[in-house]
């Protein structure tokens, strides 16, 4: 009994969902793509954060890195080297730390940028779909005789699922959308606290003043 009944759940919930994709309309493969490439970008900008590891490193640890980077590891080890090796003066730390922000932040913030685009799409589309079901509700109502209730359920349907849909679509994406805008910032705020407390390392070590 248990097994046949996990058996038909399955069968059950699939039958379901077969049926409100096809009660949205010609509009739910549209929303199917936007919602596939809006968690595909999301979730590719979250592995980019985690592959650099830049942000899983205790700030407290930054000075004694930024004295020896030697012993930073990963993208930080990657950075300070890059922007302390052979440095003559302030100046060229400066433009070397300039590089790794243009390296890194616009980059991510053109990224954010088209998946913000893509989530305000989803509920204008889903508002698309609501006028389309309305249409072929209002169809329903003045022409087709002996079909107009069929046609009218249909039209309703399709007005109230694609709304559903792309709101559904659209509000695990904001989500996502803030948490990566909060990571682009706490990354941007340690490269300039990388940046400055090179700058005072730099001054203690050869004596020159801050400019």
């Amino acid at each position: 009994m248990r097994t046949e009944m996990m058996t038909i759940l399955p069968i059950a919930l699939f039958s379901k969902a077969w049926q409100f994709w096809q009660d949205g309309g010609v509009l739910m493969v549209p929303l199917a793509i936007l919602a596939f490439i809006i968690y595909w970008t999301a979730l590719d900008l979250y592995y980019q954060f985690n592959q650099s590891r830049l942000l899983k490193n205790d700030p407290s640890v930054l000075p004694e890195l930024v004295e020896n980077s030697a012993r930073a590891e990963g993208g930080i080890g990657e950075i300070l080297q890059f922007c302390q090796e052979n440095v003559g003066n302030l100046e060229e730390l400066r433009d070397r730390f300039q590089e790794v922000r243009v390296a890194y932040i616009p980059r991510i913030d053109r990224r954010i940028q088209f998946l913000a685009i893509l989530v305000s799409a989803s509920p204008l589309m889903g508002l698309l779909g609501t006028v389309m079901g309305m249409l072929s509700t209002f169809d329903g109502l003045t022409s087709h005789v002996g079909r107009t209730i069929d046609l009218i359920a249909a039209g309703i349907s399709e007005a109230l699922i694609t709304t559903q849909t792309g709101l559904i679509i659209a509000i695990p994406g904001l989500v996502m959308l803030y948490l990566i805008q909060k990571r682009r910032n706490s990354l941007h705020m340690l490269l300039v606290r990388l940046e400055s407390l090179s700058m005072q390392s730099f001054e203690r070590k050869e004596g020159v003043p801050a400019t």
